[in-house]
């Protein structure tokens, strides 16, 4: 499995964190952009809303019909969908049992951990061939 280097454009950072910053419950949301043989550049997000029927404080799901809504708005845009974003209150910035689950393979999961609704860390993760989590470096810069 290639890891790839995981670039987050600075003005999309921003953008992700002033929305989430406001959302009491686990946000989440889908990134985009393009991928080469080693780097991964992110440029573009949209928030979905988070379907859970469980406690939404501290679990998420997104809807098939959002994702269908990502791939499209890729295609259209001619962009990759890279990613997934989503926000671990009060929690460390790691994947749990649960978010192992439901990860889908070849994707970059962003979490962000918010400690009193304000950004505390933020993490990288993707599934290795053994379905574990493996942490992706990230870098937030100017693309």
């Amino acid at each position: 499995m290639i890891n790839h280097m995981v670039y987050l454009d600075k003005e999309i950072y921003k953008e992700i964190l002033d929305f989430v910053e406001r959302v009491p419950e686990e946000s989440c949301g889908f990134l985009f952009g393009k991928i080469s043989l080693e780097n991964k550049c992110i440029n573009n997000f949209i928030a979905v809303k988070n379907v859970s029927e469980e406690d939404r404080s501290k679990r998420y799901r997104i809807s098939a019909i959002d994702y269908l809504m990502a791939e499209n708005f890729a295609e259209d845009h001619e962009l990759e969908l890279l990613g997934i974003y989503h926000t671990h209150l009060d929690c460390p910035a790691t994947p749990s049992e649960v978010d192992r689950e439901s990860a889908l393979p070849n994707l970059s999961y962003v979490i962000i951990s918010l400690h009193n609704l304000l950004f505390s860390d933020l993490r990288c993760w993707r599934l290795n061939g053994s379905y574990r989590f493996e942490e992706e470096k990230i870098e937030i810069n100017n693309i």
